[in-house]
């Protein structure tokens, strides 16, 4: 087998990013399972072997796709949590980050099932979940120290935050519901959510 390389030209590191777009893209489309390393070549526009040259096998693309896929939906949300400067902001700006979530969560839902799936499919994909979840919740606790918010078990407080948002999300996503009042459960979220940090 062919020694793995790690681009450092621009043109090699675009080539990689090509080949990572393009598993994210047919996994969501097509599963994981039901995907081959050729198909993927083939809408990165590159050849097998190239693929060879960057990437152990088709798990190793799927590893990549979904550190990428997590980068693309969090990072988007940490953004907007990041402009909450003072607490009188607090409330209003929440309700942006639960919109920016609930958009992302939209926009990549048929790739968010998937990759929930594989998570519970496979012990690396569930593993690499949880190491990106610590990613963010210590994002997260970062910015709260960063306007002065201190309390007792932060990131646990932090991490229930974190999965309201989510849950949130999915209930948007996935579960709509003409008897559930989905004003209310934004509302409600953001308060629950302050309660959790402000004294």
């Amino acid at each position: 087998m062919p020694e793995i390389r790690e681009p450092i030209k621009q043109t090699s590191i675009e080539k990689k990013n090509k080949i990572i777009d393009a598993g994210l893209k047919i996994f969501s489309e097509k599963g994981y399972y039901n995907t081959t390393t050729a198909e993927i070549a083939k809408v990165a526009g590159v050849s097998t072997g190239i693929v060879y040259q960057y990437f152990k096998d088709k798990k190793d693309i799927l590893i990549y796709a979904v550190k990428k896929y997590y980068d693309r939906l969090f990072n988007p949300i940490a953004s907007e949590l990041e402009k909450i400067t003072k607490l009188s902001d607090f409330d209003e700006q929440m309700k942006s980050v639960i919109d920016v979530s609930i958009k992302l969560h939209r926009a990549n839902s048929v790739a968010h099932e998937e990759m929930i799936a594989m998570s519970h499919l496979d012990p690396d994909i569930h593993q690499l979940f949880i190491e990106s979840e610590h990613r963010i919740i210590e994002r997260i606790v970062q910015f709260l120290e960063s306007i002065d918010i201190d309390v007792d078990h932060m990131h646990e407080k932090a991490h229930i935050a974190y999965n309201m948002v989510e849950s949130l999300s999915h209930e948007f996503v996935y579960h709509q519901d003409d008897d559930v009042d989905y004003d209310f459960l934004v509302s409600e979220t953001v308060r629950l959510i302050k309660a959790i940090f402000v004294n």
